[in-house]
């Protein structure tokens, strides 16, 4: 029996864990990237980033100056994100969700992480 996937609230925390995890099982192309998340609105906040170096993800809990490009949107649009009620192009279409910064490589990064 397959074990059910735990629902990610909008919480920073529980976000977080599902990011890890996520940038845990994928596979990225070489070379290096890095964006920021910030979870806007009511909420603690706290950025977090994705590091790609190499093939390898690292995320933690920090402001990352100088990421390539950043995402912003409010924890509970994340969420619906993560737990695939909603996806992020779908997000960033109906502005709830905005990228700045490379493109080339935000599409790169986000075709791979959350597609």
């Amino acid at each position: 029996m397959a074990k059910a996937k735990k629902e990610v609230a909008p919480a920073y925390g529980s976000i977080f864990r599902a990011i890890q995890e996520i940038a845990s099982a994928k596979t990225f192309g070489p070379g290096f990237t890095a964006t920021q998340i910030t979870l806007t609105g009511d909420c603690d906040f706290q950025p977090l980033y994705i590091k790609i170096e190499d093939r390898v993800p690292e995320v933690a809990p920090y402001e990352y100056h100088n990421a390539d490009f950043y995402i912003d949107c409010d924890p509970s649009v994340m969420a619906d994100i993560l737990n695939g009620r909603k996806t992020i192009y779908d997000a960033v279409g109906d502005g709830s969700v905005t990228i700045n910064g490379n493109a080339a490589k935000a599409v790169v990064f986000i075709h791979t992480f959350f597609g």
